[in-house]
């Protein structure tokens, strides 16, 4: 150990004497630093402690209040206030509230909060000076204050050494507050708790407007479930409940255009102690589905910076199993032993909610803002049929997201680009068709165009001579025609000689379509490439003879089971890499 360090040691010590510092468990300071810097995930969580204080509390109003110091401009919020109408606290309990354990719910089940630690480290997470008021209804207003600069100075630290809380005193409220409680609460405001913060130096928002827009939808989501216990009022606005799910009428965004989430049958699973196999709690799963131009404004396009609605940026923060503790959201997992999250699977969601009983199963944290849950109840989970729910859920995500590819690019009076260039190459290389060649071309389309005109129309109710003549108009100056089946266990293509033209029909249930002509990596040159491999051999096969054609019809069902396995196979292995990619990056960062 160095001289310099050794200085430092006895300096230390020596300010540590100044204090009359007892050797207790924690240094007062210290501490206090640093709780600040375990910090919440953002403003917002940090807040819902306050919230969830006031609900246990007894309130059915709760109010987050911004105030600006006094200055006239209200474009920074330099204060926060919650204010709630529960039952308040007598002044010895206001002074035990701002200590870290400081709680008459310690151990309690029934609400959110168990150790006393969510008001004085959410507060001091924001700013470093807060004060709570407090009021019972037959009672007198209180107030403590507590700021990190007084206890760093050893204002708060007694003849003993011991930091200590300053008793509450008579207060008054600050004028923000009064003035929000005369404009918005019609002056009437006869009991409750009223937690302001000062010196904000954490908040994460710095401006009204986007502070005010994201507490909006944060708690619009935290507490959709309890939308009937109390209200949350930001600045004046009621916060209106958001399910992530996007499955309950009435709700924001439900309705935002006319596209609805759709909603699985949800799973309840009863958790039994292991003793005495008495059901300890129910866990239930809630399950949603969503297109993938469900967050887009302009369905023929994707859901990106300029093109996205108001849904999106809940499907992209909520993206992962959405875990809910007595009806409040305390995290989002994307990473677990039954599947990681990706990209496209915010268009999934599942919510597992789960009582206060259960909270040995998911380890919460004292701050409320993560779930590690055990290994029982991920089996369970898997037991009762999520892995395979979210699994057919992505296929069907994936099968739809590839049919809107080519909705996009498809214009009904365009031709695709495959489709021109097999003109242009027909041309090239079969300049004069021979006369048997075009009768035989021509029987072949007439009695196409029937076969296809009477699929169609028992599909679609319409009657034949009705599709018939749709179908003549589609194919109408065409050589070629591109088009899509949805047929579960046919072969990926097949090719018709639909009156003059040779159409080419992509099976959209086959992972050849969804992961590779329409797959997340494909492009338009991709799939017009594609198509003209498809095209060549359909040409082929068109021009041969029908006992040549029934040989090639079935290497098609062979060549498809082979390469739908293979491209299975591939799958697996691209999804493992990807793990183990994930796996070094996270050693790395770590």
């Amino acid at each position: 150990m160095t001289t310099s360090a050794l200085q430092q040691q006895r300096k230390y010590v020596e300010e540590l004497k100044r204090k009359k510092f007892n050797f207790g468990l924690t240094v007062g300071d210290a501490f206090v630093r640093g709780i600040r810097d375990i910090g919440y995930k953002h403003t917002g969580t940090a807040l819902d402690e306050q919230i969830d204080n006031g609900y246990q509390a007894g309130a059915d109003q709760i109010h987050v209040i911004f105030g600006y110091g006094g200055s006239t401009s209200q474009k920074k919020p330099t204060e926060i206030a919650v204010l709630d109408n529960g039952h308040g606290m007598e002044p010895e309990m206001v002074r035990a509230a701002v200590t870290w354990g400081g709680t008459h719910r310690e151990g309690d089940r029934t609400g959110f909060g168990r150790y006393g630690y969510g008001l004085p480290s959410s507060a001091i997470s924001q700013g470093t000076k807060y004060t709570v008021f407090s009021k019972t209804s037959d009672g007198e207003l209180n107030a403590v204050t507590i700021d990190v600069e007084d206890i760093s100075e050893g204002r708060n630290t007694n003849k003993d050494g011991l930091i200590v809380v300053p008793e509450a005193r008579k207060a008054k409220l600050p004028a923000f507050v009064s003035k929000y409680i005369d404009e918005q609460l019609g002056g009437d405001w006869d009991h409750g708790t009223i937690v302001v913060m000062e010196k904000l130096d954490r908040i994460e928002r710095t401006t009204t407007s986007g502070l005010h827009k994201f507490l909006m939808e944060h708690f619009g989501v935290t507490y959709h479930k309890l939308r009937g216990d109390f209200d949350i009022v930001v600045n004046g606005e009621l916060v209106q409940p958001i399910d992530p799910l996007f499955i309950t009428p009435g709700y924001r965004y439900y309705d935002l255009d006319e596209q609805r989430a759709e909603a699985l049958e949800p799973i309840v699973i009863d958790v039994k102690d292991p003793k005495t196999k008495a059901v300890k709690g129910k866990i239930t799963v809630r399950m949603s589905y969503m297109r993938p131009d469900f967050a887009s404004l302009d369905k023929m396009k994707k859901a990106t910076a300029n093109n996205a609605n108001d849904r999106f940026s809940i499907l992209r923060k909520f993206n992962g199993f959405i875990f809910s503790r007595n009806g409040r959201i305390i995290d989002v997992v994307t990473r677990n032993p039954l599947t990681s999250f990706q990209t496209n699977d915010r268009y999934i969601k599942v919510e597992i909610d789960f009582p206060a009983e259960l909270d040995e199963h998911f380890n919460i944290s004292t701050s409320k803002q993560r779930v590690d849950v055990s290994e029982q109840i991920w089996d369970r989970l898997r037991e009762a049929g999520l892995s395979k729910a979210i699994d057919h859920l992505r296929a069907k995500f994936k099968e739809k997201n590839a049919e809107l590819k080519n909705i996009r690019e498809q214009d009904k009076n365009k031709k695709r680009a495959s489709e021109e260039a097999m003109e242009r190459a027909a041309e090239l290389a079969d300049p004069r068709p021979n006369k048997d060649d075009a009768e035989r071309r021509e029987k072949r389309g007439e009695e196409g165009l029937e076969r296809e005109a009477a699929r169609r129309s028992s599909e679609t109710g319409v009657d034949p001579d009705t599709t018939r003549r749709q179908l003549e108009l589609e194919i109408k100056d065409r050589g070629y025609k591109v088009a899509f089946d949805n047929s579960a266990g046919a072969p990926i293509f097949r090719v018709e000689q639909i009156g003059g033209a040779k159409a080419l029909f992509i099976n959209k249930a086959s992972r050849f379509f969804q992961e590779v002509h329409s797959g997340p990596k494909s492009t338009p040159d991709v799939r017009a490439a594609l198509e003209l491999l498809l095209f060549s051999i359909g040409d082929r096969i068109l021009d041969t003879k029908d006992t040549q054609r029934d040989w090639y019809q079935f290497e098609i069902g062979e060549w498809s089971r082979k390469l739908e396995l293979s491209l299975g196979q591939l799958q697996l292995q691209v999804t493992s890499n990807e793990e183990e990619n994930d796996e070094e990056d996270t050693k790395a960062a770590a």
